[in-house]
């Protein structure tokens, strides 16, 4: 019997597989009917906010136009004039140079006494498999290390809320500070929300002299203002957004779902955040946001589900030019908040070590190949390692 010919013996019924095609197809069709409750936008979206006025050129124009004014924003946005940029350019150009004025410059006791504490984010793929993320990160702790630095890996649940993680990263930090004379933090994707909460409520309770030793964070495609994709996927009341909770929940995989529902909002207070800059009065924010590289304002990498990402881009209730997880303007600190903020802007996904900077050249030249999206600890330990040898001593001062 061909597909599509009808059968009308008695007990015959559609075969499983066609009818659940038909399904999938008939909540493909539907995936936008359903109308979107008044939910509240995540992020600064305040008059003259970046993210605002992104979103609605956006909405209003295209996302190409979006994102031509969103390079422009970013570079007057960073408050190092491009200048750091140009350094990682240049130290990822030439893996043995170390610029006389950076970090990895410094005396080797000097080195000793500042800390890097990388926090890291939500892993990627099935929980049972490789954590190729994690894996990366702590390559470039490893190499951190080789260089001299005091590092520390700190170890948070993967899928784990801001909450369950809140525990974990303060107790761990604060041996960093005690024993340190200077504190760079840095966090990957989920991880800025694990990192800003502490920051606005765990780290609160450093001592002035503690809190005075943060001099840098450094946020590789944060989720700093929160993640459009994880707020669609678990707010929206659409057919596909729906069905995936679903499916989570009966796969055994309901941190997934709490761990996505905590970075679908920003991460920051009213209260908390305009407070930031006195209580960490050394500190600079130093974000990595991945401009999506396609000429039509869209990621060309794969990274996961483009059908998803596409409906997320036609059905959710705001939406601006995204790495294909977190919007680019909401990875960068708001600016409400007052901190001094470097901006590099890349171009990629949110894979951010397979991107490329603005002029062209790779991030990871060494360890990554162009179409293949696995991160590896050695790729970890490339980025680390010209941030390292690029950043300069004036942030410990």
């Amino acid at each position: 019997m061909k597909v599509g010919d009808g059968d009308s013996r008695p007990g015959k019924q559609m075969p499983g597989l066609r009818w659940c095609f038909l399904s999938l197809t008939i909540i493909w069709v539907t995936g936008c009917a359903v109308p979107d409750p008044d939910l509240s936008l995540v992020g600064d979206t305040r008059e003259g906010s970046l993210l605002g006025e992104v979103r609605e050129i956006t909405q209003e124009k295209s996302l190409p136009e979006a994102k031509q004014y969103l390079v422009e924003r970013l570079t007057a946005l960073d408050e190092s004039g491009g200048d750091l940029e140009r350094r990682a350019i240049r130290t990822t150009r030439e893996p043995g140079l170390i610029l006389p004025d950076s970090l990895a410059a410094m005396p080797l006791s000097q080195r000793r006494r500042t800390a890097l504490a990388i926090i890291p984010g939500t892993r990627t793929g099935n929980k049972s498999g490789k954590d190729r993320t994690r894996d990366c990160l702590k390559g470039a702790a490893e190499e951190s290390k080789a260089m001299g630095f005091s590092t520390y890996f700190i170890e948070t649940e993967a899928r784990g809320t801001i909450e369950q993680n809140a525990g974990l990263v303060s107790s761990q930090l604060q041996r960093a500070f005690d024993q340190s004379d200077a504190v760079i933090l840095l966090m990957l994707s989920k991880g800025a929300h694990d990192v800003i909460w502490y920051l606005q409520n765990g780290g609160m309770d450093l001592s002035v002299s503690n809190r005075n030793k943060l001099v840098a964070v450094i946020s590789l495609a944060g989720t700093v203002q929160g993640s459009v994709v994880a707020d669609w996927l678990v707010s929206s009341p659409r057919l596909i957004p729906s069905a995936m909770r679903g499916w989570l929940q009966l796969s055994d995989q309901e941190e997934a779902v709490d761990m996505l529902e905590s970075i679908a909002v920003t991460p920051w207070s009213e209260e908390n955040g305009a407070k930031m800059a006195a209580r960490y009065p050394r500190l600079t924010w130093i974000s990595i946001a991945m401009v999506p590289d396609g000429p039509d304002g869209r990621i060309t990498e794969r990274l996961w589900s483009p059908l998803i990402r596409r409906r997320v881009e036609k059905c959710a209730p705001y939406y601006s030019p995204s790495d294909g997880l977190v919007e680019t303007a909401a990875s960068v600190v708001p600016e409400w908040i007052g901190l001094h903020q470097w901006i590099v802007a890349a171009y990629g996904s949110h894979s951010m070590p397979n991107g490329s900077y603005r002029d062209g050249s790779r991030i990871a030249p060494e360890t990554t190949v162009p179409g293949k999206e696995k991160l590896k600890p050695e790729t970890g330990a490339e980025v680390i390692s010209a941030y390292l040898r690029a950043l300069p001593r004036s942030l410990l001062h």
